[in-house]
């Protein structure tokens, strides 16, 4: 592993609104949810959508969220399979301290 990678990860992780996308979608069915209501699950919990365009384009580049449209064309936010293992990742470092 490079010694860029490691930064890289702190960097995203440390900017307020990785945590906040990550656990939201992590909490929903299929770690996806309408965009509309993702907005909402941000406000409900103090929260503003601002801190998730902070770090929406380094969550598309890593590869950790995309987007898709459901049966009645609303915009769908999900975790992709590698935002899910960050997300394990995350929980399990979690649990150890």
């Amino acid at each position: 592993m490079s010694n860029n990678s490691g930064t890289n990860f702190f960097k995203l992780f440390r900017r307020r609104g990785f945590s906040e996308t990550l656990e939201i979608l992590a909490e929903c069915p299929n770690f996806e949810l309408q965009q509309s209501l993702f907005f909402k699950r941000l406000t409900n919990s103090n929260s503003y959508p601002n801190i998730f365009f902070r770090v929406k384009s380094d969550l598309l580049k890593h590869n950790l969220i995309a987007y898709k449209l459901d049966k009645e064309n609303n915009k769908v936010i999900y975790l992709t399979e590698k935002g899910v293992k960050i997300w394990n990742r995350i929980n399990e470092i979690e649990k150890l301290l």
